[in-house]
This record gives C-alpha cells, sequence and structure tokens, in this order.
C-alpha cells in the first residue's frame, strides 16, 4: 500500500470503496447535515465538516461554517485539505495550531477559512480510509482527549449511516423478484437503532 498522501489519493482499492459508498457527487442530505451540526455544537467549533477524499479534491458530504462559494460547491481543491493526511496514518489528526505545524504550511484553508486548529477522525470503510468527520476553529486550540473521544462519537454515527446505505444499496440490487411484495425495506430495523444512538449522544453531552 502506498505510504505518502499522494500514492493514496490514486490508490485503486481506496477508490473502489469510495465509489461503493455512492456518495460522491449526491446532494445535500440532513442526515449528514444533522451529524456535522451535532459535531459543531458539542466542540464549540465554527466549522465542521463531513468530507471523502477524492483522488484530485475533497467532497464536503456535509459543511457547517464554510464561506461562498465553497459551501454551495461542496467541494474544495486539495490545497485547502487537511483531511488527506489521515489517508496514512489512519488515526485522528490533532492541530492544535495549525500555522505551527511544518506539514501545514502552504495549506489555503489557513488563509481562506481562517483556520488555526484542525481536529480529524478518519472514516472507513471496506478497510480503506475514505474521509474524515472534522471541525476547525479560527484561534488555536488544545484539544482534548474528551474532544477527540467526542467527535470519534460522531464520526461512529456518520459511518453507521454510510454502511447503512451501501448495504441498502447492494440488497436493492441482489433482490429476488418477489421483493416488493409487501417486504419491508431494507432499513427498516437499522434506522431506528441509528436514530437511538444519536438522540443518545445528544442527550449525553447536554449541559
Amino acid at each position: 500500500m502506498p505510504s505518502s498522501p499522494t500514492g493514496l489519493l490514486a490508490d485503486p482499492g481506496r477508490l473502489a470503496a469510495l465509489q461503493q459508498t455512492n456518495l460522491l457527487d449526491t446532494a445535500a442530505e440532513e442526515a449528514f447535515d444533522r451529524l456535522a451540526r451535532l459535531a459543531a455544537r458539542l466542540l464549540d467549533a465554527p466549522i465542521a465538516l463531513v468530507t471523502l477524499v477524492d483522488r484530485d479534491r475533497l467532497f464536503l458530504k456535509a459543511c457547517v461554517g464554510l464561506p461562498e462559494p465553497w459551501a454551495s460547491a461542496r467541494q474544495l481543491p486539495l490545497s485547502h485539505s487537511l483531511c488527506q493526511r489521515l489517508l496514512v496514518t489512519g488515526q485522528p489528526l490533532v492541530l492544535g495550531d495549525v500555522g505551527a505545524d511544518p506539514l501545514a504550511r502552504g495549506n489555503r484553508a489557513i488563509a481562506e477559512f481562517g483556520v488555526a486548529a484542525y481536529l480529524g477522525i478518519p472514516l472507513r470503510f471496506g478497510g480503506q480510509v475514505l474521509g474524515s468527520v472534522c471541525v476547525a476553529d479560527r484561534q488555536p486550540r488544545a484539544w482534548t482527549d474528551d474532544d477527540v473521544a467526542v467527535l470519534a462519537d460522531v464520526a461512529g454515527l456518520v459511518m453507521t449511516e454510510i454502511e447503512l446505505r451501501a448495504d441498502l444499496d447492494t440488497r436493492r440490487r441482489v433482490a429476488v423478484p418477489s421483493a416488493g411484495h409487501g417486504q419491508p425495506p431494507a432499513d427498516v430495523g437499522a434506522r431506528p437503532e441509528l436514530e437511538r444512538r444519536l438522540a443518545d449522544l445528544e442527550a449525553s453531552y447536554q449541559s
């Protein structure tokens, strides 16, 4: 497997897993927007994103706090992204002072979005890191272990949503001709569980 962001961006296995999610270039959806808003609120962060790192861009499945035209375009050039660094480590990326990080030098997000602190949790699907749930602040910030744990909880809900949709797509493709004759949708059992987990997470962090 490639050991640099550049090599991993075009890795065939990773790109195949990314396509399997059927999320690239899809419209904004409340299920993901709600999780981005939750991350921003729980971490008191002005910017929160659910990202998918494509070969040459960052697709924003959900975003909070980005200026136009990026918020409407729902994608960023990789020159504005820190998320591709998670492809290599597969671990949370914790930057309390982005400007002091040598690997972030020259990143356009610092100047254009005022990003001074960044926290990202990788999204894994099919054994591949596809993107992240991340938050950013406009001033340096000492992220805590609790901050990382909170964002990891939100990322877990994002992955549940992604896996649920991928499973539903697979079921639809292989459905037998009798499917649809009074049978419930494939996600009818999983959707209430996802909603319960989201409600529990929101309640657990109420002040």
